[in-house]
């Protein structure tokens, strides 16, 4: 029986993170596998509106499994996803084709992956995902997502060019299309919905209470109702980026003054709320930095967008020394790492350098942006460059002399960079600072390769509860490359609806 003591001390035990423990309704009390406890029953709850939620939802739909009722905690969809890049890694993507890469394979992608993830990364989810690559992307097109035009290219921690993007650079272009896709299928979405709990009876997750009318970040506000799944509840709330008490506690090591790309809600309590009830938490202190982050802007920015050109055709220098220090097309974890070891003598940052070539790219949007909002600037000549930044002049003379001379060559003897999309450096520059943002968690709930979320007592799946995206752990290892969140939450959607429809 789940009694509202059971509740009580279910909720106290997630307080770590932050999470407010409220009065439960007044049904509460009653026996979960009484109908009259329930204020509502649905076939299948997913928890969050990212591309994870998205993609479940509409999926499980199509599955035929019944009534499918999404709940958002946020006053708008999309979560994370919505404000993230847009880069959706696909083999055998048709732009891919096109351009004469015909080697590509979803084996080459995860052997990229389990590569970046030192060990810690699973092979049999990774694999499994990256075999469906090519059906969420069919997906997306269905729904209207417009990638950008002969637009597929090789991004950090990848041996061949498969990154695609969506046509305004950012995943709203994806969110927007899906959400509008559940609605025309008949998926429910419901706005500011607090997950206070779940319910669980036995090895059974049956439900959740949820705080209806909940108006972010005032956990006094809202109506405790409970609301029964009868075949499935979906975890997509995402990872817990912003939630510094608990970032704090799994990796004191990390850096509280580090900026975040995260939302606001990105806070985790589901996540602390379902290991409550029993679920398995793993590799939480894998906290990922986003090595494309701006000291001139907040939050997820302008940066990426404007790196993608930096890191492919430019360099990133030292301020203190004038000279490159890594390979600039490295995964995020390595080339984080590098940065953040550019420091002055009292410790403070050193923000590093990342300049590229104007006249290639003055009408860019990506350009135009960021010289607009000042995140970037425009400098003449390396002169000017030293000067406005404290570089020693020499020395970045040198850099750039030596860094063109292995541009025409074809090779990098100082750091092993792939030099295919390097081009020979020539004033005008556009240049910007650079700096880590606390990105993405790669820890969260364990579950099995078809999002099962397990029992951290018996190491079994928990019946009716599945996850996905960010808020599970044990998939990427330390590190998760880029464009893999995209290709992992949209389908982890196909994966987890036919795991529900087999079980049902």
């Amino acid at each position: 029986m789940q009694s509202r003591r059971k509740f009580l001390k279910l909720g106290a035990g997630a307080a770590i993170g932050g999470l407010a423990v409220a009065s439960l309704p007044k049904t509460a009390a009653a026996h979960p596998s009484d109908e009259t406890a329930w204020d509502e029953t649905v076939d299948v709850i997913v928890i969050g509106s990212g591309f994870a939620g998205l993609s479940a939802a509409l999926n499980a739909k199509r599955k035929k499994l019944g009534s499918i009722l999404v709940l958002e905690k946020m006053q708008v969809i999309g979560g994370n996803s919505a404000i993230n890049g847009g880069w959706f890694a696909v083999p055998k993507n048709p732009i891919q084709l096109s351009q004469g890469i015909l080697d590509d394979s979803p084996e080459e992608l995860v052997n990229d992956q389990m590569i970046a993830g030192r060990g810690m990364a699973n092979k049999e989810i990774l694999t499994k995902v990256a075999n469906r690559a090519l059906d969420a992307y069919q997906m997306c097109i269905d729904a209207g997502v417009e990638f950008r035009k002969d637009f597929n290219i090789q991004v950090g921690g990848h041996n061949k060019a498969r990154a695609i993007r969506t046509k305004h650079g950012t995943g709203g272009d994806i969110t927007t299309k899906l959400y509008e896709a559940g609605r025309r299928e008949g998926v429910e979405y419901r706005l500011q919905h607090y997950i206070e709990d779940f319910v669980r009876v036995g090895d059974k997750i049956e439900g959740v209470v949820v705080r209806r009318g909940y108006r972010f970040p005032d956990q006094g506000t809202g109506e405790l109702v409970r609301i029964k799944a009868n075949k499935a509840v979906i975890c997509a709330s995402g990872g817990f980026a912003r939630d510094m008490k608990l970032r704090a506690v799994v990796d004191p090591s990390l850096d509280p003054t580090l900026d975040c790309t995260n939302h606001l809600g990105a806070t985790g309590e589901v996540m602390l709320s379902a290991a409550a009830n029993g679920a398995l938490p793993i590799h939480l202190n894998m906290i990922q930095t986003g090595h494309w982050g701006s000291p001139d802007e907040g939050g997820f920015g302008w940066s990426n967008a404007l790196l993608s050109i930096g890191w492919h055709e430019g360099i990133s220098v030292s301020v203190l020394s004038g000279k490159r220090y890594m390979d600039e097309r490295t995964d995020r974890l390595t080339a984080s790492t590098a940065i953040m070891n550019n420091r002055y003598s009292d410790g403070s940052p050193a923000y590093p350098l990342v300049f590229f070539n104007y006249n290639d790219h003055p009408d860019d949007d990506r350009v135009v942006r960021a010289l607009r909002d000042e995140m970037a600037w425009k400098v003449d000549s390396l002169e000017q460059l030293a000067s406005k930044f404290n570089v020693p002049l020499d020395a970045l003379k040198k850099t750039v002399k030596e860094y063109n001379e292995h541009v025409a060559q074809g090779t990098d003897p100082d750091f092993g960079r792939k030099m295919d999309t390097a081009k020979v450096l020539k004033a005008p520059f556009v240049v910007s600072r650079i700096w880590p943002k606390v990105h993405y968690c790669m820890g969260g709930l364990k579950t099995d390769a078809d999002g099962r979320v397990l029992d951290a007592r018996t190491m079994s799946p928990i019946k009716n509860f599945y996850a996905a995206g960010e808020v599970t752990g044990g998939v990427h290892g330390q590190t998760r490359l880029s464009s893999c969140s995209c290709l992992e939450t949209l389908t982890m959607g196909f994966i987890i609806s036919e795991a529900i429809k087999a079980n049902a």
